[in-house]
């Protein structure tokens, strides 16, 4: 029998850095592993000229892939070099969000690999682009349902995941003690606004992070409960955040209704969660004691937060942790 490492090729954005604990896990996993994932949304057109000729392109020639050839020329050249030098094909290739990769380069990928896989995190509708693309793949992924049933039938739908390894039992949550973290947009605020109150009404303790680039944000902006902070959390800050907390707090993103990483944080980690994505009572995992969901339960927040926590059935916890996952996605 063959002591051989399984090996993979990662691709996908470096938001987050999530990205790092994808390839550390898998290493432990006992794969090897070749990064092509990179900066994609840091890229700035390099003058007025560059985005005229975009707009040209994909206007008049219906040619939407020319922004996304700009922006793997600016900052793909690791990827190219990573490519060039390999000499064997690798069991797998991963890309999560295939969409940002040209389609020059993705089969120069499938080129190098004996079997190419996609994962599209986001939802299709959000970047339609990845539709042209789904011929390449041998398998590709959704984590959208409603994709998946009234799209193309080679979209199989997924779900995201946590990461088990991370998981802490020893610590102790605070009390009534709600986490989120997410982007500042003045569009989304009432909804936070709105979500803080009701926390703050039913006597719970809001410990929400916004990212934002600007410096000084009106008065109207600041609240109690929210911290405003000038770079994106760490993935791994991140968990050791969410793990000092009773309850998780998720928003749904208006483009899709597939369930978000907190969702299966929540599940992983034993943490009763609130959202406003109605979908997550069609899932295995729902239990009302553990889920309350924003503008459609019946029962007061204050009613879920007296409720005790719901233990759900080890096998269904364990389908969503990262290790199964990436199993089920490579060999099914």
């Amino acid at each position: 029998m063959s002591d051989r490492k399984k090996r993979i090729i990662l691709g996908m954005p470096r938001t987050f850095s999530i990205y790092k604990v994808l390839i550390s896990r898998l290493d432990q996993l006992g794969f090897e592993v070749i990064d092509i994932s990179y900066d994609d949304d840091v890229f700035k057109y390099r003058n007025l000229w560059d985005r005229l000729v975009n707009l040209y392109r994909k206007t008049v020639l219906k040619d939407k892939g020319y922004k996304n050839r700009l922006k793997f020329k600016a900052l793909g050249e690791n990827v190219m070099r990573r490519l060039q030098t390999m000499k064997h094909p690798t069991d797998y290739c991963l890309l999560i969000r295939p969409d940002i990769y040209p389609e020059e380069i993705i089969d120069q990928i499938k080129s190098k690999t004996n079997k190419l896989i996609a994962y599209q995190w986001d939802g299709i509708d959000r970047y339609p682009a990845v539709k042209r693309l789904v011929s390449k793949f041998d398998r590709f992924f959704v984590f959208d349902r409603k994709d998946a049933n009234r799209e193309d039938d080679r979209f199989i739908p997924t779900t995201n995941f946590y990461f088990g390894h991370f998981n802490r039992r020893e610590v102790i949550p605070k009390k009534s003690s709600f986490f989120f973290v997410g982007t500042f947009m003045k569009v989304r605020w009432s909804q936070t606004k709105d979500a803080v109150d009701l926390i703050v009404q039913n006597n719970g303790t809001p410990n929400f992070y916004l990212y934002t680039g600007e410096r000084d944000l009106p008065s109207e902006y600041q609240l109690a409960g929210i911290t405003y902070i000038s770079s994106p959390l760490a993935y791994e800050e991140n968990i050791h955040l969410a793990l000092q907390n009773e309850i998780l707090v998720d928003f749904l993103v208006d483009a899709h209704s597939g369930l978000s990483f907190r969702v299966f944080e929540a599940i992983g980690y034993s943490r009763k969660l609130i959202t406003n994505n109605n979908e997550v009572k069609s899932y295995d995992f729902y239990q009302p004691n553990n889920i309350y969901v924003l503008d459609d339960d019946k029962r007061t927040l204050d009613e879920f937060l007296n409720a005790p926590y719901t233990e759900i059935h080890p096998e269904i916890v364990a389908k969503y942790n990262f290790d199964n996952w990436i199993f089920r996605i490579l060999e099914s």
